[in-house]
């Protein structure tokens, strides 16, 4: 049983199998060797004791979170068309990241673009799922759904939402709609430092040219 919260290593560790149990992968002593250039007999010694706090469970397939270790680590949602990267964006993305232990952000898809816009975004939905993936900052980057967001939210069970300064949800209700599905999320709405910086501007102004 745990008496302490886990150390930033155990954290990071649950932070990985929750991950990687929402993409659908493994995780085993060698994979966590592998992506943290681990020592094997090191790997091996983090898993086992996380294990032996009833954190996690093991069989031949792998390492997976218990419900313990699932809430011993803080989970933040957040979503975005993300076409073109901007420092709006970033300034986003860093900031969700400092609410939690774990940051997944949801691509808006094409149709949900079109819907909202008027228009196609200038990249493919899946190019711009890669871009996100890529930062950093970002754990999990899936694509959302094409019908409501409550959807990708019932899907990965976040502990915090963050909306950006421009977005038009109403903070309670993404409470009220979370709610509804079982998940009990603390909203946090973002501020940005340079509010005027959007992609669409950025292309209109000349400062991104698109070929």
């Amino acid at each position: 049983m745990v008496t302490t919260r886990p150390s930033a290593t155990q954290r990071r560790l649950l932070g990985l199998l929750y991950k990687d149990q929402l993409e659908g992968n493994r995780t085993t002593v060698k994979t966590l060797a592998n992506s943290w250039n681990l020592d094997t007999a090191y790997a091996r010694t983090l898993c086992q004791a996380v294990e032996e706090e009833g954190l996690v469970t093991s069989n031949y397939r792998g390492y997976r979170l218990t419900e313990l270790g699932r809430s011993m680590i803080k989970v933040v949602f957040t979503g975005g068309v993300f076409d073109i990267i901007h420092p709006g964006h970033i300034h986003t993305l860093t900031s969700s990241r400092r609410l939690g232990d774990v940051l997944v952000v949801s691509v808006a898809r094409n149709s949900t673009v079109v819907k909202n816009k008027g228009h196609l975004p200038t990249h493919e939905e899946s190019q711009r799922q890669e871009l996100v993936r890529s930062v950093r900052c970002v754990d999990v980057a899936v694509l959302g759904s094409e019908t409501s967001i409550f959807e990708i939210v019932k899907m990965t069970k976040p502990d915090v939402i963050a909306l950006g300064y421009d977005q038009s949800h109403k903070e309670q209700y993404v409470v009220e709609q979370s709610r509804k599905r079982g998940i009990k999320v603390k909203v946090v709405r973002l501020k940005s430092p340079i509010p005027k910086t959007k992609s669409s501007k950025l292309v209109k102004d000349g400062a991104i040219h698109v070929f």
